[in-house]
């Protein structure tokens, strides 16, 4: 990393650079322009206009910016486990001269209150609520907030997702009302070939599908069938 350099721009989105939180490994994907890029190349495609968004694992923000750069979203909310992240997300909306609520949470299907594990990786993009199956830096206990109260709070038309294998225990018995669209990174390294086909099953079971328009790899697109 040159160590005068304090910001990259990706596809006209200022994200900051910050060597104490970001491994080298994560500063030389920013300086490469290769951040994210599946996801990001595709969210102008897919957001639609008046577009409700409630992201969970907002990571730098990149996203989130990207949607609203698109000027079609109404609203949108970032939810992200890591607190070392939540400074960086704001700072990046700012440099981009936008704002959303950021919340620094996990959101669970079913319980509310307290606090749960997250587990740090030096690469952050790694970090999750799993000790395993990888070694991690540090424990931090994060607030937890239900999905029934975000749901209730935002009201979105859409959800993107990117909680390194929290995929699973996510979508296993959550009312989706109002969504249309869920686009997500799977993680099948973390849960399996049975994760995966759980969360297939349950999105089935509510009427959604495998949007092949909008999907590349592990970055799928679930569309409502009545949308």
């Amino acid at each position: 990393m040159n160590l005068l350099r304090s910001t990259v721009t990706i596809n006209d989105v200022t994200l900051a650079l910050d060597p104490d939180v970001m491994s080298p490994t994560i500063i030389e994907v920013l300086e490469a322009g290769t951040y994210e890029r599946a996801e990001a190349r595709e969210i102008a495609r897919i957001v639609q206009p008046g577009e409700r968004i409630v992201e969970l694992g907002s990571g730098l923000g990149y996203i989130a910016i990207t949607a609203l750069k698109t000027g079609k979203v109404s609203q949108l909310a970032g939810y992200e486990a890591n607190p070392r992240l939540v400074p960086i997300i704001r700072k990046n909306a700012r440099l981009n001269g936008l704002e959303f609520d950021v919340t620094n949470a996990v959101v669970d299907p079913k319980e509310a209150g307290g606090t749960v594990p997250f587990y740090l990786r030096k690469d952050f993009w790694a970090s999750s609520m799993s000790a395993k199956p990888w070694g991690y830096q540090e424990e931090v206990s994060v607030p937890r907030v239900s999905f029934a109260a975000v749901r209730e709070r935002y009201r979105p038309t859409m959800l993107i997702v990117d909680i390194e294998g929290g995929e699973e225990h996510l979508f296993r018995d959550i009312a989706l009302t109002g969504i249309k669209k869920i686009y997500m990174e799977l993680h099948q390294n973390v849960i399996g070939r049975v994760g995966m086909k759980n969360v297939f099953d349950f999105l089935s079971s509510k009427d959604f599908h495998y949007d092949q328009h909008h999907s590349r790899g592990s970055v799928v697109l679930f569309s409502h069938v009545l949308r």
